[in-house]
């Protein structure tokens, strides 16, 4: 009796059924491992950032593997993601408002840092950096904060009496942001 792998198309692509990962090692004998900065990391609108991410294999696998690197963005509540970039190999797609502003740099072996370019104002917040290899994946988050300038608004009629939805109100018609203790 031999035994085959099933193919299963889904979603217009196909997977194996069976124990390997799709480079012909088991998932048992290795591990995938994703290491990200920890730290906040700090841009000003209208720079480019890079959000780091890199991959490693435990025990270490020396030959190249074809793995699938995704980047998305979380809402605040962390309820919905957006995608930012997906790459496999020199392949890659960026989405809606990072389309052409964002690439993958992959200047060292097993590097899938993401940059940013021309920060803009809603950048900001948590990014994951996502290794799919086969079956196995991994993920790791990266936050980034924006710096900029505070200032005390002037209103044109005196004082300034803004309750809190006026005074984010006249923010935004600044293209800013009110302003928070952190």
């Amino acid at each position: 009796l031999v035994s085959l792998p099933v193919c299963l198309a889904q979603n217009g692509a196909f997977y194996i059924n069976g124990n390997g990962n799709g480079n012909g090692e088991h998932y048992n004998s290795v591990k995938l491992h994703i290491e990200t900065q920890k730290d906040r990391l700090f841009a000003y609108r209208g720079e480019n950032v890079t959000l780091t991410c890199h991959y490693r294999y435990e025990p270490v696998v020396n030959m190249t593997r074809k793995v699938r690197v995704k980047w998305s963005k979380l809402n605040m509540d962390f309820s919905k993601e957006s995608d930012v970039i997906v790459a496999i190999g020199l392949r890659h797609r960026s989405f809606g408002e990072f389309r052409g502003r964002v690439y993958l740099q992959q200047n060292e072996e097993r590097e899938a840092s993401l940059v940013i370019t021309d920060v803009r104002l809603e950048d900001y917040g948590k990014y994951k950096c996502e290794v799919i290899d086969g079956l196995e994946d991994e993920s790791s988050i990266v936050e980034l904060e924006l710096r900029g300038v505070v200032f005390p608004y002037q209103p044109h009629h005196g004082r300034y009496q803004l309750n809190f939805h006026d005074a984010k109100q006249a923010c935004e018609e600044q293209d800013a942001m009110i302003a928070s203790f952190e």
